[in-house]
């Protein structure tokens, strides 16, 4: 599993790369190749010239390498040098502006680019890189406004130009890109808001940078998804693939528990059990062919079925925060050893009360939105990196898995894993999104997927399956069905062995980037 940086931390192994031997000359080299191999993917000679937008720092170095790259592969490639006379430029810049003046490229000033014409057929940001903070100004803030505002999709190298790498935070003049190459590793700026909605797609490239791993620093991308996906023998039959205790629901909310049972039947469990309280029981039963259905008596703990033949359960959606839901969940949590997943209501119901969570000796997985978290612990964290704190805290209390929802959703583990997720768009922010990830996540656990790795590949699945069904409409209009319907292209995407590097899939680059199922 990969790593996110930050941009000093990345600065400190590019030079210990250096000295270890590896000249930065070659690793800009490196950098301007994998840049082109993408930029080559996204457009052709014949869609127009290729205008690489280039800093006067090592980022714009990378920018001159790719420019003769592109050039030398036959396209039409000009180099806008955005810098002045107060601009101090680096000497590996200024070296490849040289090299690809010299190989016959054109280097544009700030004072002709008004004479630029034609339409391109690509932009490429490759302004500042890592090294932005505060505000943008001079030659770059104009650059960046005609990066923004250019009719062509936009190549970001390593950040776009106005993301903060370290934070996320953005200069109101960002240009959106629609793919964004990093440079050795992530930076951590592309994964938080609102940084990670102007970074498009993602691609990592190694470039012989050695980046060293912390334990809270894992990020997911499609190849360790792919490699957390259960086994699926030829000769198996449903008891191999897990027999799921689902229970939830209520009279004014019948809807949840059919979208965590929908979940869990397209991640591949072999049997979906549905018990839903006896009001919800006539608006249930019946609704999807493939579920069993029954129902338990509010309140009473000896009307609920006898847990043995299950391989996990999952809990909480749709049940309402009221004392019958309290009840059920205290007997679960004391007296059933299944793995479980406890979502929304079964979350709310324990407030205050993670003594009882820490009490179970199964695995369990809490999958909590920042107001359900909020709720458990009494902390109102007012920042992203304090609520991921709260919830590592809540991990190491109760033994347990803790997934908080959002962007990005955050996995924090028991042993101090924390794990990013860069799956996933505004789309999922409507009701029942949650029903549809907790049943993926006991789906997985009763494949036998252990609880860290259920939740990781959930929420990355989860995340992809609403993308895809994104790149061919709107997220505006996605609704949590239609998120459970796509996982299968989810999984096979996976099954079928992903592009090298790819971390998060945006856009519609289809047939380019990628190739969907």
């Amino acid at each position: 599993m990969p790593w996110w940086v930050t941009p000093d931390e990345m600065k400190g192994f590019d030079r210990r790369t250096a000295l270890e031997g590896t000249p930065a000359e070659e690793l800009m080299e490196r950098a301007g190749r994998a840049a082109c191999a993408i930029a080559m993917r996204m457009s052709s000679c014949d869609d127009g010239p290729v205008d690489i937008f280039c800093g006067p720092g090592n980022n714009g170095g990378d920018g001159f390498v790719l420019a003769r790259l592109l050039q030398q592969s036959g396209y039409v490639a000009r180099a806008v040098f955005a810098a002045d006379s107060s601009s101090t430029i680096s000497p590996l810049c200024m070296k490849n502006l040289v090299r690809f003046r010299e190989s016959g490229g054109t280097v544009i000033g700030m004072n002709k680019l008004a004479d630029m014409s034609g339409t391109p057929g690509l932009v490429v940001d490759a302004l500042l890189g890592t090294g932005f903070h505060g505000t943008l100004e001079g030659p770059t803030a104009k650059c960046a406004g005609i990066l923004g505002g250019a009719p062509a999709p936009a190549l970001a190298l390593d950040t776009p130009t106005g993301v903060d790498g370290n934070t996320g935070q953005v200069d109101p003049r960002t240009p959106k890109a629609d793919v964004t190459v990093c440079f050795g590793a992530v930076k951590a700026g592309l994964l938080m808001p609102p940084g990670c909605g102007m970074a498009g797609a993602i691609f990592t490239a190694d470039i012989g940078v050695r980046v060293d791993g912390r334990p809270d620093r894992h990020v997911v991308d499609f190849e360790a998804a792919s490699a957390m996906l259960p086994d699926r023998p030829v000769d198996a039959h449903k008891a191999r693939f897990g027999r799921v205790m689902l229970i939830g629901g209520s009279e004014e909310m019948p809807g949840a528990p059919l979208l965590m049972s929908m979940g869990a039947l397209r991640a591949g469990a072999g049997l979906v059990h549905l018990f839903v309280p006896y009001p919800a029981a006539p608006a249930v039963s019946g609704r999807i062919p493939e579920v069993i259905c029954s129902y338990f008596l509010p309140g009473d703990v000896t009307s609920l079925p006898d847990p043995a033949p299950f391989s996990c359960l999952a809990a909480g959606p749709g049940m309402g925060a009221g004392v019958d839901t309290l009840k059920l969940v205290r007997h679960v949590l004391a007296n059933w050893h299944l793995p479980a997943v406890l979502d929304a209501d079964a979350i709310n119901v324990m407030a205050g009360s993670v003594t009882e969570l820490a009490s179970r000796s199964a695995p369990l997985v809490l999958t909590p939105h920042p107001g359900e978290l909020r709720r458990l612990t009494g902390k109102d964290d007012a920042t992203l990196v304090q609520r991921w704190e709260t919830a590592e805290s809540l991990a190491r209390a109760a033994g347990a898995t803790v997934l908080v929802k959002g962007r990005p959703t955050a996995i924090l583990t028991a042993d101090g894993r924390r794990i990013l997720i860069p799956t996933g768009n505004s789309g999922l922010a409507t009701g029942g999104s949650g029903d549809v990830l907790t049943g993926i996540i006991a789906g997985l656990m009763g494949q036998g997927v252990a609880a860290a790795n259920a939740a990781c590949l959930g929420a990355f699945l989860h995340g992809l399956a609403a993308d895809m069904v994104a790149s061919e409409s709107s997220s505006r209009s996605l609704i949590p069905s239609e998120v459970a319907g796509a996982l299968g292209r989810a999984f096979a995407f996976l099954e079928a062995g992903p592009p090298t590097g790819l971390l998060r899939l945006e856009g519609r680059w289809n047939g380019r980037l990628w190739n969907l199922p």
